[in-house]
């Protein structure tokens, strides 16, 4: 075997080897989706005006309110960026890049908010819950 078939032969090994470690399946849209399928989550399209949700992430306890399901308006509190009830759009979650799932929350992934022009990404969520009306701040 010449040197130069060699060293194709050797750089095409390493471009296969360094394609499975430089894409990680998250990054995938099929990876995305699986994901997304396998933890579960909600949409908040399918949830009542007025519904109250707690997230916690693992960094931080919000409180949200559901304002306007399909349009993903909330009022959200809770984590560094909103110490005091906040009007807000709930992206979405994604696990960190590029693909988003709109208007839904999942745990493992991260929620995407924005809210006065600027876009916040939270660390990974843990657990959700709705809560009933008992807790609400109000009137509204």
């Amino acid at each position: 075997m010449s040197d130069t078939s060699r060293t194709r032969r050797l750089q095409s090994e390493a471009i296969t080897t360094g394609e499975r470690r430089l894409v990680p399946r998250g990054s995938t849209l099929t990876g995305f989706v699986d994901e997304v399928a396998r933890v579960g989550g909600l949409s908040i399209a399918e949830l009542d005006p007025i519904t109250p949700l707690v997230v916690r992430t693992e960094n931080s306890l919000y409180r949200i309110i559901v304002l306007e399901p399909r349009g993903r308006r909330i009022l959200v509190q809770g984590g560094a960026f909103f110490p005091d009830s906040t009007p807000a759009e709930l992206e979405g979650s994604s696990l960190g890049g590029s693909m988003l799932k709109q208007g839904w929350i999942g745990p493992g992934l991260r929620m995407e908010i924005s809210s006065e022009g600027k876009r916040i990404v939270t660390s990974r969520v843990r657990s959700m819950e709705i809560r009933d009306d008992d807790g609400l701040p109000g009137p509204f």
